[in-house]
């Protein structure tokens, strides 16, 4: 039957599937945080057609505002003929840009290169074939001698001889030769970083010969349509073939979408992008590859492969020059993967003498501890909350989002991307919401919130703020307007940061105590990811995120993980380094660990820990 997408797009559905499953087919827009099991109440859809009577999902998860004006989760919505949907196309606020124009490397040394030539014309007295001529005369440029030819470039070598008299431009890395063209192309050559991070997927593109950076653009990873964290999508890709193709393909529909816009942004051709780098945690890399991700989630968390990997375009069918190199950042261990090691590449200061720790904060989180004897990694599921997910009202970084929260006796004051009216709440928005809330004396240090009524410490503006709510209470942040609810905070929500922050604050001491320090040793703790760009040190000392040190050693260095794939891409030596690394360091389980649990227990409070 036919359903209507607004505002132009008619999908067909099949038998026996839910909305949900019809959009995720047809690859449109739907947040699927549970995997379609009618738990986490992020599938809303407007419904403007055939409405159906809300399910008991639909009543336990949406208010009566929102029921009224036609929203339903698409999860428990059996298509019907005539169905007309509305969806929210809300584009994500491009934070990465800004991040990655001040990067500039002291040397550009991709390795890759364009030399034009130009070639001696056959005659009867010079009768050497077409590719004979091009290597002559390019090793009598360079003195270097090189590989057999591949077929594609042999196939088209006669043609590109005589477009342009004899002229051409040959495209290299180091002695393999990956492209010809006709006349002088010399000065275009580009290469991309790509960062394949489980909630989004972000693409920059670099010219090769100048090392400046030409776009940079990024967009929701296509596999959060199969669940919100790396467990649900290794779950789901473990059910069969077709489940593990359909995450692969949605990954790679995600790159070369990254790819097709830098182009229609641009003024290049795909062919010309001759280089890339790629970085993700074990379970983007896997998926990918399309390599067999069950033994990851299982003990004893075995990968296929950590080791760095050199493969080409047409080996992935990633869509830029089909010779192209493509480098994959070797892998840690099954939960500490390449974006681990492209981070402390991209954060350098992390190697420098002394006692360093690096927090990768996401929805998996990964710790790396170099000491002047050692050096550990290890990885805590700090769970989909820092990403939005799993909160009541949490949404990723869009427009719309709250990023920042003030509370004072007349109310509350709050920051939204784009400036427009809220709709949730992101990650560094909800740390500080919840630090100004436990300033202001509406929860506790256990994270309860206050009976209004007996909350004499609060002002009225605030006791009015606090209501009942499903088996607890919640804190009404902003108020809804039109079809719009409130924006709150539930216990349920204080609940999993308390988790999150629990689980990195544990990783933290457990890992400095397995090195033979303390906290109190460390001479800087640098914060990585996009997220962590926005907290502030302040927020996550006093909610007890990290232990309690002094905050002019916390540092945020923006997603360093991407900046770690642009430094491989632009400089072979970077990518050397990452090798070392992947020798060097070592894996700590932390699963099962009793000094990780006790270390948990204790950090869930809402206050500064030592």
């Amino acid at each position: 039957m036919e359903i209507k997408i607004l505002p132009n797009r008619v999908i067909q559905t099949e038998n026996n599937e839910t909305l949900m499953g019809a959009l995720i087919r047809h690859q449109l827009p739907v947040e699927n945080v549970c995997n379609g099991q009618g738990t986490c109440g992020k599938c809303k859809v407007r419904m403007l057609g055939n409405l159906p009577e809300p399910s008991v999902q639909d009543l336990k998860h949406l208010n009566e505002v929102e029921i009224q004006a036609g929203f339903r989760l698409a999860c428990t919505v059996v298509p019907e003929e005539g169905m007309v949907i509305e969806l929210n196309f809300v584009e994500s606020q491009d934070r990465k840009e800004s991040a990655l124009l001040g990067l500039k490397l002291n040397a550009v040394d991709s390795r890759a290169e364009k030399i034009c030539l130009t070639i001696d014309k056959p005659s009867l007295q010079d009768e050497r074939g077409d590719w004979d001529r091009v290597v002559d005369a390019l090793s009598a440029v360079t003195g270097r001698s090189y590989t057999y030819p591949s077929l594609h470039v042999l196939r088209k070598v006669s043609e590109v001889l005589r477009l342009e008299q004899y002229i051409l431009t040959v495209t290299l890395f180091e002695n393999e030769i990956l492209e010809i063209e006709p006349g002088d192309t010399s000065k275009r050559l580009y290469g991309v970083a790509v960062d394949i991070g489980t909630t989004s997927v972000g693409v920059a593109l670099y010219d090769l010969i100048t090392g400046n950076l030409m776009k940079v653009v990024s967009i929701e990873n296509e596999q959060t349509a199969y669940g919100a964290d790396v467990i649900s999508r290794i779950s789901f890709a473990k059910e069969s073939k077709e489940n593990a193709l359909a995450l692969q393909g949605a990954v790679k529909r995600t790159i070369n979408h990254l790819l097709k816009e830098i182009e229609s942004k641009v003024d290049i051709h795909k062919d010309e992008i001759v280089k890339m780098a790629i970085v993700g945690n074990t379970t983007m890399h896997h998926l990918l590859l399309g390599l067999e991700v069950s033994h990851l989630a299982v003990s004893p968390f075995v990968s296929v492969c950590n080791r760095p990997l050199d493969l080409t375009a047409h080996e992935l069918g990633l869509e830029i020059n089909t010779r192209g190199k493509i480098f994959l950042l070797p892998n840690i261990g099954s939960f500490v993967g390449g974006d681990t090691v492209g981070a402390i590449v991209g954060a350098p200061e992390v190697l420098e003498q002394g006692n360093h720790l690096l927090i990768d904060l996401g929805t998996n989180c990964e710790l790396f501890l170099k000491t002047d004897k050692i050096m550990m990694a290890c990885s805590t599921a700090a769970g989909p909350a820092f990403e939005g997910a799993g909160i009541a009202y949490g949404m990723r970084a869009k427009q719309g989002a709250i990023e920042g929260v003030s509370i004072t006796e007349s109310g509350v004051h709050c920051e939204v991307i784009g400036g427009q009216e809220p709709i949730g709440i992101c990650g560094s928005g909800l740390i500080e919401a919840i630090d100004e809330m436990k300033r202001a004396g509406v929860i506790n240090k256990q994270g309860k919130i206050a009976v209004p009524e007996t909350a004499d410490n609060l002002s009225e503006e605030l006791r009015n703020r606090i209501r009942p709510a499903e088996k607890a209470r919640e804190f009404i942040l902003a108020y809804g307007t039109g079809q719009r609810s409130d924006v709150t905070i539930s216990q349920k929500d204080v609940g999993e940061l308390q988790l999150a922050k629990g689980a990195v604050c544990a990783g933290i001491k457990t890992l400095v105590e397995m090195a033979g320090i303390s906290v109190q040793d460390l001479d800087s703790v640098i914060l990585s990811g996009t997220f962590a760009t926005y907290l502030k040190a302040e927020n996550i000392l006093n909610i007890g995120l990290v232990p309690d040190i002094p905050p002019e050693k916390i540092k945020m260095v923006g997603n360093a993980a991407h900046v770690g794939a642009i430094r491989t891409l632009l400089n072979h030596q970077e990518m050397m380094m990452t090798e070392e690394l992947y020798k060097k360091i070592g894996h700590i389980e932390l699963g099962g660990s009793a000094t990780f649990s006790n270390y948990f227990m204790n950090s869930l409070y809402l206050e500064k820990l030592s």
